[in-house]
Order: C-alpha cells, then sequence, then structure tokens
C-alpha cells in the first residue's frame, strides 16, 4: 500500500513537472515574461505574451511557478484633437507653423509669426519663460504658463488676465491671438461658424 502511494505521488510530481516545464517555453525578457510558443497555445497553456510566477499572478519574476496568462496591449498617450482655425490678416490668409488652433474658447498663434505679421520685434527668454514684444510705445510681456500678461503704453503699465495662457506646442511658443492683436492696436473678430479670425490693422 505504501508503495503504491509513493508511486501515485511520484507519478504527480512527474507529470506537474512536465506541465510547468510545458508552461514555460522560451527564455524570459526583461519583464519576467515572454510570448507564447506554438506548441503550448495547442495545449491551451497560454494564448500571447504572459508572465511567470509561483502564484500564478500576471507580475513576473519567478520561473519556477504557476503559469499566467497576460496579454499585453501597448499604452498610446493620444493628445486630444484640437480645434483648427483660419488666420487672415489685412484680408490675406496666414500660414502658420503650427497653425492656429482653438483651446477653451482661446485662439493660440505662433509667437513669433504673429508679432512679425503685426509689426512688432519679439524675443523669448528662456530663462524665465517670457515673452516680449515691442512695437513703437508699446511693450507686451507674457509668460508661458502665466495667466497675467503685463502690457507698458506711453509709459502707463498695466496687468491683463488672459482667458488663456500662452503655452509651448510642438517646441513653438503660442500666444493669445485676441490679446496680443488688440494690445498692438489691431482689431479682431471672430467668424464662429466658420472658424476664422479676422485681423485688422488698417
Amino acid at each position: 500500500m505504501k508503495k503504491l502511494v509513493l508511486f501515485l505521488a511520484m507519478l504527480t510530481l512527474f507529470f506537474a513537472t512536465t506541465s510547468i516545464a510545458d508552461a514555460h517555453p522560451g527564455r524570459l525578457d526583461s519583464n519576467g515574461g515572454h510570448n507564447c510558443s506554438e506548441k503550448s497555445k495547442a495545449k491551451g497553456l497560454c494564448s500571447g505574451y504572459h508572465y511567470h510566477n509561483g502564484n500564478g499572478s500576471n507580475q513576473g519574476g519567478s520561473t519556477s511557478g504557476g503559469h499566467s496568462n497576460y496579454t499585453q496591449t501597448p499604452v498610446v498617450n493620444v493628445a486630444p484633437a484640437l480645434t483648427k482655425v483660419a488666420v487672415y490678416l489685412n484680408n490675406e490668409k496666414q500660414n502658420y507653423t503650427p497653425g492656429a488652433y482653438m483651446k477653451n474658447g482661446t485662439t493660440l498663434v505662433p509667437m513669433k509669426a504673429i508679432f512679425e505679421s503685426l509689426g512688432a520685434t519679439v524675443s523669448y527668454d528662456s530663462a524665465t519663460k517670457k515673452v516680449t514684444a515691442v512695437k513703437d510705445s508699446k511693450k507686451i510681456v507674457i509668460g508661458v504658463g502665466n495667466k497675467k500678461a503685463y502690457v507698458d503704453a506711453n509709459g502707463t503699465s498695466s496687468t491683463i488676465t488672459l482667458s488663456h495662457p500662452a503655452e509651448i506646442y510642438q517646441g513653438t511658443t503660442m500666444v493669445p491671438l485676441r490679446f496680443v492683436s488688440q494690445a498692438l492696436g489691431a482689431n479682431v473678430t471672430f467668424d464662429e461658424a466658420a472658424l476664422i479670425v479676422y485681423i485688422s490693422t488698417k
């Protein structure tokens, strides 16, 4: 009887070891997992990328325990779609790169392009992340990520609260079009239905 029990125990251990060996074909990668082989798929042991460990969970590390199927899905960060806006300056369409877009109700345009289009000289201090534009007796200072902008006209300074701060997009500093245009003496109208901004300096 004891021999029979011993024999059954050894037989069970043999099949368990064989099962584990079949469940762990191939080498594990740095994450402690690997892709299922065709042989293991045929046996129903796994179906895709999976991990191994002793308690059968999907957190890899040990190759001496249970088998757990775990199909990896790549994580992709998708930026929200931006509403593109066309910009016309004195009835001439502007081709900005990147193009103007609307965000939280504010149209943003490339800093250098808009200031130069309006006849202002512009500089950017990367240390303070501040944009400074000068046209005639007017000076504008805008900080990236800051809703407070500063306007100095004819020696009189004022602080303006922006509806949206300047931001970095595709490596370019984008500034609020309406504020910039009006601060430099231009008139701005917006055709909401057509998503077109008209700027007039005349």
